[in-house]
């Protein structure tokens, strides 16, 4: 084993005030080459996607396709709309499965319109997640159905007279509350997203736009599996069906032998989701690809319980040994992950050695230089000779992915850094530095 010196030329010297983790392995024998405080655990932060990502090629394949289906049933006069747990779905795919609906029901005919999400269980927002984020972008709340990526676009005009306001995707129950808003000389614009208490779509907005202009703002919301079944709705009486909504799909009834599938909206191949969700760091998407891997691994409600204990097992089979980690989620949002940087590290290797979805696994991530959380890091090497997943929080700062390094050789490598808040720009600068140089060395 090589212990690696980190202070070389051109690698700034690192602060007194950060803990450092580094795990380097040959991806192609499993040899360690560097190992700073490797065993030691570390909040990973976005880099648990990495785990999420094999136990979902693992389990799932990379050809699985999600299937939200609707299901009519005669007799009872149900039609029930099956959730499994499928993210990204869109305005677009509802309204063309309630196309394909209607035409296979009695033109004008009157039905009972459910919900069924028994597939996928959990809460929202989970433990660990800091309760300041629940009103960002990145921390939209985990449903057994969703809308995209459960965020709302705003958009406000302040061209012409007075306020416009603008949404997407169609939320039948938005209430939005633009008392506080009004045309200024500057713009300062406070948006608050929710009701998570009652999960249901609200939006306050107050402050001040400047006039002339348009603000595009981005806010999770609440409610998705009920607003994807109320826009349903909309769209099956469009087209000449009168379908109420009338809640979940209760317990006691049971769809018979004489149902059919009226329409199916498919998902892209999982590894197309997954690559979306590590490019750009989706969270949502992360923790519904977990859930899904529990239900099917487990053949129950999948859950986020059980999604890391099948993620943990899988994480013990090829990194056994280390001690005192946790996981809690599968985005890495949460604060209670703790993973060692040979754990990471072993998972890239993994993922890049696997004869059944190598090539999948790697595709997923982002490249150095060129795309998603890394299209600007990591650019004093070639293009592409890095691939990986970065993560951060307050005071958290991770990279973890495959290096073909300068004479070919395949490094799987993770960079831990926990560091003071308000440093995370340095940090990055720091790991940017560090695998540039081993880039060279190797």
């Amino acid at each position: 084993m090589l212990v690696f010196l980190f202070l070389q030329p051109g690698v700034p010297e690192i602060s007194d005030a950060w803990e450092l983790g580094v795990c380097a392995l040959d991806a192609n024998t499993g040899d360690e080459l560097i190992a700073i405080n490797g065993y030691d655990t570390f909040r990973p932060a976005s880099t648990v996607k990495a785990l999420t990502t094999l136990a979902a090629l693992e389990y799932l394949g990379p050809e699985y396709v999600y299937n939200t289906t609707i299901t009519a049933d005669t007799l009872s006069g149900h039609l029930v709309l099956n959730g499994a747990g499928a993210p990204l779905l869109s305005a677009e795919d509802v309204t063309r499965t309630a196309m394909e609906t209607a035409a296979m029901l009695p033109p004008g005919s009157s039905w009972s319109l459910y919900l069924d999400v028994s597939a996928i269980e959990g809460e929202s927002h989970l433990p660990g997640w800091d309760d300041d984020d629940w009103n960002r972008t990145y921390c939209p709340p985990v449903e057994p159905l969703c809308i995209g990526d459960n965020v709302l676009e705003i958009i406000i005009s302040a061209r012409g007279d007075g306020i416009r306001i603008y949404t997407y995707p169609p939320l039948p129950s938005l209430i939005v509350d633009a008392s506080g808003l009004s045309a200024g000389a500057s713009t300062t614009v406070n948006v608050i997203g929710g009701n998570w208490d009652t999960a249901s779509p609200e939006v306050i907005i107050s402050g001040t736009v400047r006039r002339g202009t348009r603000e595009i703002i981005y806010k999770p919301f609440a409610g998705a599996p009920v607003e994807l079944t109320l826009f349903l709705e909309n769209e099956l009486l469009e087209q000449g069906i009168n379908a109420v909504y009338s809640g979940l799909y209760p317990d006691e009834y049971n769809i018979g032998s004489w149902s059919q599938v009226t329409s199916v909206m498919y998902s892209d191949p999982l590894w197309v989701i997954l690559g979306t969700m590590n490019k750009w760091s989706r969270n949502m998407v992360a923790e519904q690809v977990l859930r899904t891997t529990a239900m099917e691994v487990t053949g129950t409600a999948g859950s986020t319980r059980s999604g890391c204990d099948v993620a943990g097992a899988l994480l013990e089979e090829i990194c056994p040994g280390v001690t005192g980690w946790q996981i809690a989620d599968g985005s890495g949002l949460s604060r209670l992950n703790r993973l060692a940087p040979v754990q990471l590290a072993r998972v890239f290797q993994a993922g890049y050695s696997s004869l059944e979805y190598g090539h999948e696994f790697l595709s997923c991530f982002p490249v150095n230089g060129r795309d998603g959380t890394l299209s600007t890091r990591i650019t004093g090497i070639p293009e592409g000779a890095f691939r990986g997943k970065t993560g951060s929080l307050n005071d958290t700062c991770t990279i973890a992915g495959i290096l073909t390094a300068k004479s070919g050789r395949k490094i799987a490598l993770a960079v831990f850094i926990h560091h003071p808040r308000g440093h995370i720009w340095r940090a990055r600068t720091w790991q940017d530095a560090y695998i540039e140089n081993l880039y060279q060395y190797y």
